[in-house]
């Protein structure tokens, strides 16, 4: 008998928490060779490679998520994170703010956006001693 795609999705799945992202994206791929057009195969499978770290092949299947169902919030959710990951900050804002206006109140597509803007605007500068900025730490040596 032969696996069904819902069942690699399963054990994708279950790779994913036991925090196996590359058995977890072997599973979504085999999912995906079956049956190509379920969005949600595409959305896991770019969630496990941000986990790993690639952010590129994780965009990729974001952007086939959101083109097989741009009715999904956690498509641009995954795009978001994607381009945050690659410090692209102007077109994650864009792709958050893109699912914000189909989903308004989604927590996810609302964390996100809130993440990448702090991080694009950085940390506030450095105040040592005094209120001084800059100095050294050398004690007038």
């Amino acid at each position: 008998m032969s696996t069904t795609a819902e069942e690699f999705k399963a054990k994708g799945n279950a790779a994913l928490q036991a925090k196996k992202p590359s058995e977890a994206i072997e599973n979504y791929t085999n999912a995906i060779n079956i049956d190509g057009t379920n969005h949600v195969y595409y959305s896991n499978r770019s969630a496990a490679y941000l986990s790993q770290g690639d952010a590129t092949n994780a965009l990729n299947d974001a952007n086939s998520c959101i083109g097989l169902n741009p009715d999904f919030a956690k498509g641009y959710s995954r795009k978001g994170a994607a381009l945050h990951s690659l410090k692209r900050y102007n077109d994650s804002i864009e792709a958050y703010e893109a699912g914000l206006v189909k989903f308004e109140n989604d927590k996810g597509l609302i964390s996100g956006l809130d993440a990448v803007k702090k991080e694009k605007e950085g940390p506030p500068p450095r105040t040592f001693g005094g209120g001084r900025t800059g100095g050294g730490g050398l004690g007038g040596m």
